[in-house]
Order: C-alpha cells, then sequence, then structure tokens
C-alpha cells in the first residue's frame, strides 16, 4: 500500500484510491494508471465510457474513448505471486518511457486492484516470511510451502471471494463491486495461482464449460487475447497451456462477471512456488519466476486491449443490446418478488439487485401468480427487458443446464438460495416508480406505551438478530411453538411459529427500561416489535400457554483447526458474528477431551476429516451430548457421528456386499478424467419437503424448500418419524449437473434430521446449511438449531 501511494506522489500517471476496508481494516485500493492528460479528466472518460452499456447511447468513439483494462490481483491471498506483479506493473507503466507505454496510456485506462483479500495475503506473507531460511529450502515438504490451518487463500471469515461476485456477501465485494460498475472494464484479468507441479494456464475454457446464457462472441474474444498472451510466454520461453480446465460458465467469479457485462474476463493461473523456491517435477520453480510470468501476461493484456480496442466496444455493447432482446423474447416478462412476513429478506434482496445495477420497479397494483398475492408497498418488479437480463436470469431462473460437471458449482441461483418468495410473471403487472435505493429498515416497538407483552414474527430475516439483541440486554424472550393470531395497532396480524414474546413480567428491568431495551434492540435488527394490550389472542394460543417457551441464551462453540472445512465454519462463524452479533468460542479441535465442555449449549462440527481424533475426544464429545449437550454437523462431519454411534444409536459399521460388483463397460483410458469429473456432486440446488412445524424449520413459511447439495452425504431414515426434519423429494427438481447414480442415491434421502442421545441431541445435515454464506432459506435451521437446542427432540410424553 505504502509502495503505490508512493507512485502516486511520485507519478503524474497513476492515482490510488481507497474503495473501503477488510474485516481487518486493512484498505482495499483501486489504481488508475493513464496518461497525465487522461488522469486530468478521469470522470469526464468514465462517464463516456459508461455509454457502452446503454444501447440507446451514442456508441463511444474508440478514437478519443480510452478502452478499460482491469488488473486483479490477489482474490486468493497465498497465491502470492500475482500481488508483486502488482508493484511491477504499476512500476513500469508509470516508469517507462518507450513510445509503446506512451501509447497504451494514451488510448486506455488500467484500473489495478492489488489485492483483492488483504487479510488472507497477510497470513501467507506471514507465515511465509516467518518459516525463511538461508538458503532457502526447496523441498516442498518444508514448513515454508505448508501453511497452517486456515492458510490464506480465505478472508477474515474464511470465504473464498473468488465465488462471491453473485451473492456479495462480504465488504471486499461490495467495495470492488461498486468500482467494477462504475468502470465496466473491457477486458478483466483475475491473476491467480495453481499447484507448484503445473505450469502456467490462460483461457479459452473448454467449450462444454461455457455458458449459454453469453454471447458466443464473448468466448471467441477469448480467443483473440489469448494470441497476446501466448506471445508474452513465447518470447520467456515458459510453459503454458489453455482449453483443458477451469471454467467460464459463472457470474460468481471475477473471470466471468465481466462476461455478463460485455467485458472479457479471463482466469491466468501460474504454478506457484508457495514461499521461495520449490522443487517440482519440472525442476525448481523459483519465486521471482513466477512474478516475471505474470507481469509479462499483465503487460500482454494491456497490449492487446489497446491493439482490439474497437472489437472490444463492439462487443460490450452488442452484449447490452442482446440482453434486452433476449429479455423481451424470455419466457416471464419479469419477476415480482417479496413477502410482507419476511420484509428483511425483501430488502436483502433489492439491495443485492441495486447493487448488480439492475433495474427494479415499485409494484403499483396487487398481482396473483400460481395461488401467490403480491402487494404494493411489500413487492416490487424486475423487468427482463433491461440490459443486465442475464444476471436477472442468474438470480431467479434456474441456472442454465450444462452437459456435464464444471470446475465449480453447477447451480448459482440466488432465489431458491434465500428461500424468496418470488414469481416468474408473463406479462408484467402495473409498474410503479424505477427503485433508487433500498429504503431503510423501519424497526422499533409500534403500539401502546404499556404494553402487556411485546411480539415480533420469527419469519422476518432479521428477527433472530432482534432475539440476540435482546438476549444480549438480558431481556427474557419466550417463543411461540404455536401460531396465533393477536390485535396490534395497526389491526390483526398473524404471528408463525418461532415469534418472539417478550412478556411485561417476569423482566429483570421495569415497564419503562424493557420498552426502551426492546425498541433499541428491534432498531438495530430493523425489526418491528408490537406491543400487545393483552395475552389474548384473537385465534391460536394465547401468550400464557405452555406453548409460549422461555427460550436460553446458547453458549456456542464452533470447531476450527486442521482438518475442518474452513469455507464451511467460516460461514456459520459470519452468520453468528455478522448477522447476529452473537459471540461464539473458537475450539481447536486438540481442545476436546483436554477441557470441559459444560459451558457450551451447542458444538458446531462443520464439514471435515475427523477420523483421527482419539477415543478420549469422541467420549468427551459422548458424554457432553448425553448430559445435555446439542451437537450440530455438516456433511463429512455427520457421517462420522453417525459411525461413532454419537447419535445414540449403534455405530455404524461398513459390511461387505451381498451382490458382486457391477463390472463397468470396458473405456479407452483417455476418456478416464473426465468420466471421473461427471461422477462428482458439483453443487446443486436440490428440491426437498421441509416439517414447518418443527422447531428446526421455524421461520420458514413453506414446506417446499430447496437445498445445497454438493456432497455424496445421505442420512439414513430415522425411527423416530418425527425426527427427519428435511427430506429430499422422492423425484427431486435439480438445478445444476448430478450424474444420474448420485440423483438415484440422493432420491428420497434426509437432509437434515434430529436425533435424542440421553439428555441432549445430535443435529444432523447432509451439507452445509450456511452454504458460501448466502443460501439464507436453510441457514434459518442452523440459527434454530444453536438457538432453540433444547426443544429439538421434546420428551416422550407431555
Amino acid at each position: 500500500m505504502a509502495y503505490l501511494r508512493e507512485l502516486d506522489r511520485l507519478s503524474d500517471r497513476i492515482t490510488v484510491q481507497e474503495i473501503g476496508r477488510s474485516y481487518e481494516e486493512r484498505p482495499l485500493l483501486a489504481v488508475f494508471v493513464t496518461s497525465a492528460a487522461n488522469q486530468a479528466r478521469l470522470e469526464e472518460l468514465r462517464l463516456a465510457h459508461a455509454a457502452l452499456a446503454d444501447p440507446s447511447a451514442p456508441l463511444p468513439d474508440p478514437a478519443t474513448t480510452p478502452v478499460v483494462v482491469g488488473l486483479y490481483y490477489g482474490v486468493h491471498g497465498n497465491e502470492t505471486s500475482s500481488g508483486e506483479a502488482a508493484l511491477l506493473t504499476a512500476y513500469y507503466l508509470a516508469a517507462s518511457r518507450s513510445a509503446e507505454v506512451v501509447d497504451w496510456l494514451d488510448k486506455a485506462v488500467v484500473l489495478i486492484d492489488p489485492v483483492q483479500n488483504p487479510d488472507g495475503r497477510d497470513r501467507a506473507a506471514n507465515w511465509h516470511n516467518a518459516w525463511k531460511s538461508n538458503p532457502p529450502v526447496s523441498d516442498p515438504l518444508d514448513k515454508e510451502h505448508v501453511e497452517a490451518w486456515p492458510a490464506g487463500r480465505v478472508n477474515h471469515y474464511f470465504t473464498d471471494l473468488n465465488r462471491d461476485w453473485l451473492a456479495v456477501t462480504q465488504k471486499e465485494t461490495r467495495a470492488k463491486l461498486r468500482l467494477f460498475h462504475d468502470w465496466l472494464p473491457n477486458v478483466q484479468i483475475d491473476f491467480h495461482e495453481m499447484g507448484a507441479g503445473s505450469t502456467y494456464y490462460f483461457e479459452p475454457s473448454p467449450a462444454s464449460m461455457e455458458s449459454p446464457l453469453l454471447p458466443k462472441a464473448s468466448y471467441e474474444f477469448n480467443v483473440v487475447l489469448a494470441r497476446y498472451h501466448a506471445k508474452a510466454l513465447d518470447d520467456l520461453g515458459s510453459l503454458y497451456y489453455t482449453r483443458e480446465n477451469f471454467d467460464n460458465f459463472s457470474p460468481v467469479y471475477g473471470s466471468t462477471y465481466p462476461d455478463f457485462h460485455g467485458g472479457v474476463g479471463v482466469t491466468v493461473e501460474q504454478a506457484s512456488s508457495r514461499g521461495l523456491i520449490q522443487d517440482t517435477a519440472n525442476g525448481p520453480l523459483a519465486f521471482p519466476f513466477t512474478i516475471r510470468n505474470q507481469l509479462q501476461v499483465g503487460l500482454a493484456t494491456i497490449r492487446g486491449a489497446v491493439a482490439e480496442k474497437a472489437g472490444l466496444f463492439d462487443l460490450q455493447r452488442s452484449t447490452f443490446r442482446t440482453a434486452v432482446e433476449e429479455g423481451r423474447r424470455h419466457r416471464n416478462a419479469g419477476f415480482v418478488f417479496g413477502d410482507p412476513a419476511n420484509p428483511g429478506l425483501t430488502r436483502q434482496t433489492l439491495d443485492l439487485l441495486l447493487e448488480h445495477r439492475i433495474e427494479v420497479r415499485a409494484l403499483a397494483a396487487p398481482v396473483t401468480v400460481d395461488g401467490a398475492t403480491f402487494q404494493p408497498g411489500s413487492a416490487y418488479v424486475v423487468p427482463s427487458a433491461q440490459p443486465q437480463f442475464r444476471l436477472v436470469h442468474s438470480i431467479f431462473e434456474e441456472t442454465p443446464e450444462v452437459k456435464g460437471a464444471v470446475y465449480g458449482s453447477t447451480s448459482y441461483s440466488i432465489a431458491p438460495a434465500y428461500g424468496l418468495a418470488a414469481a416468474g410473471v408473463r406479462r408484467l403487472p402495473v409498474l410503479g416508480e424505477v427503485v433508487a435505493g433500498t429504503p431503510a429498515a423501519v424497526g422499533g416497538v409500534s403500539g401502546p406505551s404499556e404494553a402487556y407483552a411485546y411480539v415480533a414474527d420469527w419469519r422476518d430475516l432479521n428477527a433472530p438478530r432482534l432475539l440476540a439483541g435482546l438476549q444480549r440486554r438480558d431481556v427474557r424472550v419466550r417463543a411461540a411453538f404455536e401460531p396465533f393470531t393477536a390485535s396490534v395497532s395497526t389491526g390483526q396480524t398473524a404471528f408463525g411459529r418461532g415469534s418472539l414474546v417478550v412478556a411485561s413480567t417476569g423482566q429483570p428491568l421495569d415497564a419503562a427500561a424493557l420498552r426502551a431495551a426492546v425498541d433499541e434492540a428491534a432498531r438495530e435488527a430493523g425489526v418491528t416489535a408490537f406491543a400487545l394490550r393483552t395475552g389474548q389472542s384473537v385465534a391460536g394460543v394465547d401468550l400464557g400457554s405452555d406453548s409460549i417457551r422461555p427460550i436460553r441464551a446458547p453458549k456456542i462453540a464452533l470447531v476450527m483447526g486442521d482438518g475442518v472445512n474452513a469455507t464451511e465454519i467460516g460461514s456459520t462463524w459470519f452468520a453468528l458474528s455478522e448477522r447476529l452479533n452473537w459471540p461464539a468460542t473458537r475450539l481447536d479441535p486438540g481442545q476436546i477431551g483436554r477441557v470441559s465442555l459444560d459451558q457450551y449449549t451447542s458444538i458446531v462440527l462443520s464439514g471435515g476429516r475427523y477420523d483421527d481424533w482419539n477415543e478420549r475426544s469422541v467420549e468427551a464429545l459422548r458424554r457432553w451430548i448425553q448430559a445435555g449437550g446439542s451437537l450440530v454437523t455438516y456433511g463429512s462431519a455427520s457421517r462420522w457421528a453417525l459411525a461413532k454411534g454419537l447419535t445414540g444409536a449403534s455405530p455404524r459399521t461398513e459390511t461387505a456386499s451381498e451382490t458382486p460388483p457391477k463390472i463397468e463397460t470396458r473405456r479407452d483410458f483417455a476418456e478416464r478424467a473426465d468420466a471421473l469429473a461427471e461422477q462428482r456432486s458439483a453443487g446443486n440446488a436440490v428440491s426437498a419437503d421441509v416439517d414447518i412445524s418443527h422447531p428446526l424449520a421455524f421461520g420458514l413459511s413453506r414446506r417446499q424448500l430447496a437445498v445445497n447439495k454438493e456432497t455424496d452425504v445421505t442420512l439414513p431414515r430415522s425411527t423416530d418419524a418425527f425426527a427427519d426434519v428435511v427430506r429430499i423429494d422422492d423425484t427431486p427438481r435439480v438445478n445444476g449437473y448430478l450424474p444420474d447414480g448420485l440423483r438415484r442415491n440422493l432420491s428420497g434421502t434426509t437432509w437434515a434430521q434430529v436425533a435424542r442421545n440421553g439428555a441432549g441431541n445430535v443435529v444432523l445435515f447432509a451439507d452445509d446449511p450456511a452454504h458460501r454464506k448466502y443460501w439464507l432459506g436453510t441457514e434459518r435451521l442452523l440459527i434454530n438449531a444453536l438457538f432453540l437446542s433444547n426443544y429439538l427432540t421434546p420428551a416422550e410424553r407431555r
């Protein structure tokens, strides 16, 4: 950061802007490199370039409007050659006096993001520097090359930021997304590293991993740019390859999101030395060598963008024009969304759409679609015929079908992951004004000053944040285990299962202090807490019913360390820390069996490897569960818990198959890699049925639920008829690629289950319920598991 700012001070070709901060308060920078004359009119150039996204505006003159080149480095913090190349690239462009570079800077604005993930990079840099040696040790097994958990790939909350461009869950992503939309780069290179034993990869990607949503011209331009990248590496004598792996399919990636905006996005991957030097099958791989390749490819990108400027301008304009045309022809003229019982999720969706610069209109008159009615004031409309149609499709429609497994997830649609109340409409309803911003959340107490009780609907996305805020203030809160309808200041309101009830009696606070505490917590959460005059309901249970039960403040421990899937446990940590502002203790796996677990109400084991846990650790967990603890497990951790008998049932053992193994048809060895790739589950949205009367599912309004499926873990049916809370449909609807064999194995299986063991329980999920921090529909199950843990397996008799 200091070096780039010094370049800004010394050179009239460079401007450095701070566009945000990471979770660990490190600066996020945007570095603009162009000629001094262009620097003096950056805003004018930005506005001229923005006209490319408007099909109705005149096409900017390529002779006077610079091409915009985005060089994005370090999204994975431990892929360190890219960040070093960013410094050298900035230096070269500032210092060079060659006629070629002068011409580049006159015809291009080069936008450098020097490190998208500064927290992860700092973690990696500290590790490598702490273990450097003189002379450097090239043995791949040396500690310098083997980072400690969680390593530097991920950010503070263990997020893979290269998969966050569509969901925008992290503050680092939000900052760079706004910059991206301000400039809409014509070319954007995402610099990465891969295994030390490889060489150098750049696109084009395999044709089987292209998105049918994107114009073919976008992928054809990858071939054009590839010629410049190949020439740069040919001149160095560096080995490289193309077209073999890494997909260009999903807008979740920094190398594909630009394609949805008429740019040419490119992933480049350099074999990583993971330190100063490492022995490989190709010979010693030195850090300077990896930096040199990244530097040359970055410069070649600028060279190619300047030479192909006119074609790039045509591509960007035509991409947005054809998006409008495709949206106009689409089977759905638009999409309506919104739920008066869940204004938090409605605002969350609206905010996401506006971050992506998607046109949203207010709903001006009620509309009913497939029996669901959407009302003005609580619902919005997204027209299909707009320049951002391809992103609209990505959010509301199913992900386009792929022929086989791709490098990443084969399903990325946001609406099913959110559990959003949304519907496609054949004809647009009556539209209101264009929405310019997300309305502020209206929270706080509503109703008379003297309240018998305060009630908030648990169906609101932000209701758990309210609960956490109340419990931090030592307010005693109850939950409704049966629905009821109450008279409130605005009329009669129905409250679903899980709704929060704060009675005025039995509190450590007097009436005035209680109201102030509830009002403050509700404002922070953006949730309305209704003040009721009476405990008698209009319908359903009254507030003094046994079905209105006290909620204990949970004490939660998350197991983090070697063997644990960092991105999965990071999603739970993020949900508690950022969404709920609730503290959770982070325990190392080695502490289980050595420290007392008695204080914790819940312990979370995400997917990972637990086979090396000793029997002392397993027995410590077993005793803790039987004494009343609640163990929450995902994926492979669920499989392990079942195998160890932690659910109270006999440990599962593998038995020999009674039928001989199937003899596969003979195939050519050359087909092996593709055949094996097609047998994996690469992330799918799968239809399931959820028991919304079970405490694990409180807050969900519909039995139909989309769950994420990216592992081969399935849960056995429980002998308790009430324990299988989420069950995959017998003939599931699958959005994404799932091989026939895995689809058959998945059909009708349990996805979420609660098992009693002594006085405690085990909550088993087949996959991460808070997947990548945006699967909000099933994240609610996780929150219920933690805050209602002592009610998940009630006594056999009342």
